[in-house]
């Protein structure tokens, strides 16, 4: 299997006349957890890049108003609590109705987003397979209602968010690769806000520094438009403490990623999936090949996404 995930075009016809979508994987290139809101959600700025690994969706429309989905690749889920399905039930009742097929590639419970990247693109999919002509804000408001991570992935390749993740606006990064690695664990999100709650004033002794502290200034506008070297040894992640006291393992992988690499390891969202930023994707696949191979599986050489 290849490492290197290059760049695809966001969606095409297949030969069969079926509509093709692809959702990508996204990480937190900054999270700060600024409090819990009275809601119940936690108040969050973060600058989030879409890269280029991808779950893809297969849409051929029904006739009978129903719609079906079925899964291939990586786990899941059970397919009746699928974002994909709850999507398409947001949409108009008098829908014709489709058949899905979603072939997994971005992993569950990793901080990669896969879930509301595949149900954002049901809601852009059907919106024009269903020629429903619904406009940028009413899709924004259905994908609020879907989850705090679906509305950033009807935007650009990289946004800053911020409330519970419902505001969105586009920032410009500077073109960047990416190491992805993919371990094993999973981190619960609630245990890792409970944590991070819990522990707040316990930085994070990472071999690169210890974690920024909340109050930290944010890695600015101007930085990220610069080349990776001068801002990536500026990225934090406020839950990354937290993630690693919930699941001890990360830790022990985050340090010998770091010490294989000789670069700095970052958790997106609240794990269990790290990246490394690199100039571009040859670059990082460059570093995967000399990595140990019980490593290099895990791993994945990505591209900031175009789209």
């Amino acid at each position: 299997m290849s490492l290197l995930c290059p760049s695809r075009v966001r969606n095409e016809r297949t030969a069969d006349g079926a509509l093709l979508w692809r959702a990508p994987a996204k990480i937190n290139l900054t999270l700060r957890v600024l409090g819990r809101r009275d809601d119940g959600y936690h108040e969050l700025d973060s600058v989030v890049a879409k890269v280029t690994l991808y779950d893809e969706l297969l849409f051929r429309p029904r006739r009978d108003g129903k719609i079906n989905l079925v899964c291939c690749g990586l786990d899941c889920g059970a397919v009746q609590e699928n974002l994909i399905l709850r999507a398409a039930e947001l949409l108009p009742e008098n829908r014709p109705g489709v058949d899905i097929e979603l072939t997994k590639r971005i992993p569950a419970g990793a901080g990669l987003g896969g879930g509301s990247s595949d149900a954002a693109a049901t809601l852009l999919a059907l919106n024009q397979l269903w020629e429903l002509h619904l406009s940028a804000e009413q899709l924004a408001d259905l994908a609020g209602r879907l989850g705090s991570d679906v509305p950033l992935f009807l935007a650009g390749p990289t946004v800053r968010i911020r409330g519970r993740g419902e505001l969105v606006e586009p920032v410009r990064v500077h073109p960047f690769g990416a190491i992805l690695y993919l371990p094993d664990p999973h981190c619960p999100t609630a245990d890792v806000y409970a944590a991070y709650k819990a522990n707040s004033d316990q930085p994070f002794d990472s071999a690169h520094g210890p974690e920024p502290v909340e109050g930290q200034s944010a890695v600015s506008r101007q930085q990220l438009d610069e080349p990776v070297s001068e801002w990536r040894g500026e990225l934090f992640n406020d839950l990354q403490a937290a993630a690693m006291r919930v699941c001890p393992p990360l830790a022990e992988i985050f340090y010998r990623l770091a010490e294989a690499t000789g670069l700095s390891v970052h958790l997106t969202g609240s794990g269990s999936a790290m990246f490394i930023i690199c100039d571009d994707a040859n670059e990082a696949e460059s570093v995967i090949v000399n990595l140990p191979d019980e490593m290099k599986n895990h791993c994945r050489a990505v591209s900031l996404n175009s789209w």
